[in-house]
């Protein structure tokens, strides 16, 4: 074979590995506190702040959910999970921290929280998510779940 015909064969190689590695790979998006983003497939990531203990416990929260304008929202997400969440606080000075949460369970791909801490106030999240496996689709959208 001539350098041609190997270079076009490696190119159709990285390419097609390319293709099949997209849907595995991890997409990040940054959300305003409070604030929702539709991520693809009717999933919607939605971060809210929690000051006191109420129907949650005090702190930072992302969700993922299914959300159709038609048939209406379903708690579980379809096709997305939540892979990270960082989340970015201030304190009156301007003093930025961060704090991260991966899902340690099942129930963590949908609810990822982080605890509030005393001093300073939630302004942002980056949370990366992916589309979920077969094996994580078959236990979420499974009734008895």
């Amino acid at each position: 074979m001539d350098k041609r015909k190997i270079f076009i064969l490696l190119v159709l190689a990285i390419a097609v590995v390319g293709f099949t590695m997209g849907p595995a790979c991890a997409a990040t998006t940054t959300i305003k506190m409070g604030k929702y983003k539709d991520v693809g497939s009717k999933d919607r990531i939605l971060t809210f702040y929690q000051p006191k203990d109420a129907q949650n416990v005090k702190g930072v929260y992302a969700a993922i959910f299914y959300h159709d304008k038609k048939r209406g929202d379903d708690f579980r997400p379809h096709t997305y999970v939540l892979r990270k969440m960082t989340v970015y606080y201030k304190n009156k000075k301007g003093k930025v921290i961060t704090r991260t949460a991966k899902p340690k369970n099942i129930s963590d791909l949908m609810l990822l929280s982080t605890k509030k801490i005393n001093g300073y106030t939630p302004y942002k999240a980056t949370v990366t998510y992916n589309k979920m496996t077969k094996k994580e689709k078959n236990i979420i959208m499974n009734p008895l779940f």
